[in-house]
């Protein structure tokens, strides 16, 4: 941990965070009567450039993305320990990989609409990871992953470092789809397992105590959401099991023990925790039948205002973090909000829907 490293770029951050959107600037986005009006409201914002160039309103998702592009490619030339960014965007690479694998085990060609532009690797960078795993042997990976990169460039170390953990992956769902057959439930697990495992790690190894948290939160709430989903769906115990993350501030095996129990045993678990309000209202939708929309956003607030916690700290990596955490929240409501106005759902319905702003 070296908090002094990110004194100059948290300088440059807490002039940049003035330019995020505050609730009163995505207001004027949800009332504006069109899609296209919604859209001019943003001519003054970060988003105005990419949203301008639109030759179609309905096409916005690439221009969303390729704002998001933008935030992690400016904050990754100031950045002094970049790898504590680019883990955080290598969620995009994970998801790439799914993309890829899922085809793999169903025989099929990759849906190229379902891949992501965020990621840390394009997609030539990423076949080209995975033909380097396809030709190595586990002995190989684990010297390569032992083996120091000669190079002083921390972004060159960072990339070759997420680079071994998805040809690790990648190696390991290959080896257990050669002794049985792999559903895409359970490469969507096991990769979901592997990426929270290793960012978990990653974290811990750097020390900076509100990023750590934010990944027990974040691996909290994403289990909580699995076992609500998986009440309404119902799926057994045992596939929940090959669900459930591991790294949050509740075990694993609790949740799985709890989950077997039913609704009453998993309210006990969280019990008396800081989650427990959160957990009693989603039980209640799940015993109601109704959807888990508004408990779900109530979710994503939640980790939200962890991040908002780190974002006050002096010196380090967090509000740097936060700032690109914020930026992702907003291109999120800004894709509720593009996406509602699309498909004509009332305004009232948009905003029940939109994520609390970080600004």
């Amino acid at each position: 941990m070296n908090d002094y490293l990110w004194a100059n770029p948290v300088g440059r951050i807490r002039f940049i965070e003035k330019t995020l959107l505050t609730r009163s600037d995505l207001m004027r986005v949800l009332e504006a009567p069109t899609l296209e009006s919604a859209q001019s409201a943003l001519r003054d914002s970060y988003y105005g450039p990419y949203v301008s160039k639109l030759d179609n309103s309905n096409d916005f998702e690439p221009a969303l993305e390729a704002a998001m592009k933008g935030i992690y490619e400016g904050i990754l030339e100031i950045a002094p320990e970049p790898i504590i960014i680019d883990a955080y965007r290598a969620r995009y690479d994970f998801h790439n990989l799914k993309v890829i694998l899922k085809a793999e085990v169903l025989d099929v060609a990759p849906d190229e609409s379902a891949f992501s532009q965020l990621g840390n690797f394009d997609l030539v960078a990423l076949d080209n990871l995975i033909a380097q795993a396809r030709k190595e042997d586990d002995a190989t990976l684990r010297a390569k992953k032992k083996k120091r990169l000669q190079t002083d460039d921390p972004r060159e170390k960072s990339l070759y470092a997420i680079g071994l953990e998805i040809e690790e992956v990648y190696r390991d769902i290959r080896n257990v789809s050669l002794t049985r057959s792999l559903s895409p439930f359970e490469v969507d697990s096991h990769i979901d397992k592997s990426y929270y495992s290793w960012i978990g790690k990653l974290y811990r190894r750097h020390g900076y105590y509100f990023l750590i948290e934010f990944i027990q939160r974040e691996i909290d709430i994403l289990n909580m959401k699995m076992l609500m989903r998986s009440y309404r769906l119902k799926i057994s115990p045992d596939d929940f099991a090959k669900a459930v993350l591991e790294g949050g501030t509740i075990k694993s095996d609790l949740l799985v023990s709890a989950f077997a129990q039913g609704p009453k045993g998993v309210y006990a678990v969280y019990q008396g925790s800081e989650l427990e309000k959160l957990a009693g209202r989603g039980l209640s939708f799940v015993e109601k039948n109704e959807p888990l929309t508004r408990w779900e956003k109530d979710c994503d607030d939640a980790i939200s205002e962890i991040v908002k916690e780190a974002g006050k700290v002096a010196l380090g990596p967090e509000p740097v973090f936060g700032y690109v955490f914020g930026r992702e929240i907003e291109t999120k409501n800004l894709r509720i909000i593009f996406s509602g106005k699309q498909s004509s759902v009332p305004e009232s319905r948009i905003r029940e829907r939109l994520r609390e702003s970080y600004a």
